[in-house]
């Protein structure tokens, strides 16, 4: 028979379990999930149907494979040569805290995402434009989710704004309170348009290339 002093000692042996799994999971979070590889084919169909890809575009392997380490995880990149020497690229990123969730941080270990001489502008959506191997570029990164209506964001708090929104919900409240599942996913897709030397991406092409790749990611697998 089980008597009071045991429930208590019981309950209290629980609570203090989940308070230190959720402990864990606050101050030592898991290494980040590797996010799922990007649909390379559907994404060039897409671009190719908007007239945004040369005739005879070669078909390109990823110039580095996909990565995983105790800070930042990464897909394969996806990149595309568009006309008139533009270059986009596509890269998965999931970061393991909140204050990493930047593109910043998610493009800093690839020369061609890693952007010098950044400044913020944000229309049509929240972009970071500077250079990327002396070549000007623009950069944004997309929350796939099937909520937001503005999915893009640059900086920790705008993408974490995206993240919390998405996160709402009490299916999995439980299982977050006790450590048992992270409490936000951090991943998001970076964009990145940059043009031959001296030449920028013009905001119009920019535009076009957001309309094309977001349905494509958003509806992703």
């Amino acid at each position: 028979m089980i008597t009071p002093p045991l429930l208590v000692r019981w309950y209290g042996a629980l609570a203090i379990a989940a308070s230190l799994l959720a402990t864990q999971a606050i101050l030592l979070p898991r290494w980040p999930a590797a996010p799922r590889p990007l649909p390379a084919e559907q994404l060039e169909s897409a671009l190719r149907g908007a007239q945004l890809l040369p005739a005879t575009a070669p078909a390109l392997a990823p110039p580095w494979p996909a990565k995983r380490s105790y800070e930042l995880a990464t897909t394969a990149p996806v990149v595309l040569p568009l006309r008139e020497g533009f270059e986009l690229t596509l890269m998965g990123g999931a970061v393991r805290q909140r204050f990493n969730f930047q593109t910043s941080v998610i493009g800093r270990e690839q020369a061609s995402l890693s952007l010098s001489q950044r400044r913020l502008i944000g229309s049509p959506v929240p972009t970071a434009r500077g250079l990327t191997q002396d070549r000007p570029t623009l950069q944004t990164c997309l929350v796939s989710g099937p909520g937001p209506a503005r999915p893009f964001g640059v900086t920790r708090e705008q993408l974490t704004t995206i993240t919390d929104r998405l996160a709402v919900g009490r299916d999995s409240a439980i299982e977050k309170v006790i450590g048992l599942q992270p409490h936000r996913v951090y991943a998001c897709t970076l964009i990145s348009l940059r043009g031959p030397k001296g030449k920028p991406p013009s905001d119009r092409l920019w535009q076009q290339v957001l309309a094309v790749v977001e349905p494509v990611l958003r509806t992703r697998t």
